[in-house]
């Protein structure tokens, strides 16, 4: 399944192409300004039993409440995260509302999280309210349509896309969130056989780098990151290969909002 994940890396070599490009915020469904104001009781009746996206925007709302009510409510909604109790898909909406609040209380909490978070050693700890929550139909927009993520131009999805990455229907129908994110996040931790990037330097002086796709004992098929072409190269006429970092850079979590990268894990792993 792991093996599976790296096309998700090795194939949006795009993003690569895209490094230069703006990166303009990706319109949310979840966007406060989109949202009308109610008042603070509502919302928290919406925390106590409303379904996970009322209870999502109520979050959002509560941030840029003017009512410090608000502020007894997001405090609530801490301890249940403290205490475990807080649903995984309001994780991202909690700690964005509580940043934005002036509240002292709040303000030591929110710096608290985030001692812990640049304490854990672990990249991907950052990211793990990316886990759920997003919006399936949004990660296919980024997917398709986001020139700064590029997915699209190396990946295929129902036959439609680039072919330097298998399609994603594949590896959508065994994914576990967690390495589906860690394949955003650090596309170098895992290379799969198949999908690893190389530099050979063949006799005569020329060299290729590209996507090391189907090798046997006779030649290997390498696809170019540059132009998508595939080439087939005798082995007897390798004189040196030097592997490659995936062509998807390492702060690519940079690139997308964790808004965006919660909707793409969404797209990928629901495979609707």
């Amino acid at each position: 399944m792991r093996r599976l994940l790296q096309m998700i890396a090795t194939g949006m070599a795009c993003v690569a192409f895209q490094w230069g490009a703006s990166a303009g915020a990706w319109a949310s469904s979840l966007d406060a300004e989109h949202e009308p104001k109610r008042p603070v009781v509502e919302d928290e009746a919406l925390l106590q039993k409303g379904r996970i996206h009322a209870q999502q925007k109520a979050l959002v709302r509560l941030g840029d409440q003017t009512d410090s009510a608000a502020d007894k409510v997001l405090l609530e909604q801490l301890d249940r995260y403290e205490a475990g109790d807080l649903p995984a898909e309001l994780w991202l909406e909690l700690w964005e509302a509580a940043a934005k609040r002036s509240n002292l209380e709040i303000k030591a909490r929110v710096a608290k999280h985030q001692g812990e978070v640049d304490q854990s050693g672990d990249p991907l700890y950052r990211f793990r309210e990316c886990l759920k929550g997003g919006d399936g139909e949004a990660g296919r927009q980024i997917f398709a349509k986001k020139p700064e993520a590029g997915c699209i131009r190396c990946h295929s999805v129902n036959g439609e896309g680039g072919q330097i990455g298998p399609e994603l229907v594949w590896l959508r129908h065994s994914a576990e969130r967690m390495n589906i994110l860690e394949s955003i996040i650090l596309p170098n931790a895992v290379i799969a056989p198949g999908y690893a990037s190389a530099l050979l330097k063949l006799k005569g002086g020329e060299e290729i780098s590209g996507v090391m796709q189907q090798e046997n004992a006779h030649d290997v098929t390498v696809t170019s990151v540059v132009d998508g072409k595939k080439r087939k190269v005798l082995i007897e006429d390798i004189v040196e290969r030097t592997p490659l970092p995936s062509p998807m850079p390492p702060a690519f979590g940079l690139i997308l909002s964790k808004r965006e990268i919660r909707d793409l894990v969404e797209f990928i792993a629901a495979g609707e």
